[in-house]
């Protein structure tokens, strides 16, 4: 039987190409690199990824869809990229 919906993989620390692109959120309640709580939405699904890559404490600058002054630092493998979904 083949699987048509694989769970996501997260980003992994060495990824490039990343600003742009549509994340999916992986946890409950996404957290910057000392695991305080991400400025965002409760519940948030998706994010648009600021950065081209993750920075040294391993954190990505991210806003929701359409809000693009709500930017807070999520921990990259905490997030997944959408397929083929770039913010326009």
């Amino acid at each position: 039987m083949e699987d048509n919906n694989p769970e996501p993989t997260p980003l992994r620390y060495d990824q490039k190409g990343l600003r742009g692109r549509l994340a999916r959120v992986l946890v409950a309640e996404p957290t910057n690199e000392i695991d305080w709580p991400a400025d965002l939405p409760a519940g948030i699904e998706k994010v648009v990824i600021l950065d081209d890559e993750p920075n040294p404490h391993h954190t990505l600058r991210v806003h929701p869809p359409g809000d693009p002054s709500r930017v807070a630092l999520v921990v990259f493998d905490q997030l997944a990229l959408c397929e083929d979904a770039q913010e326009g």
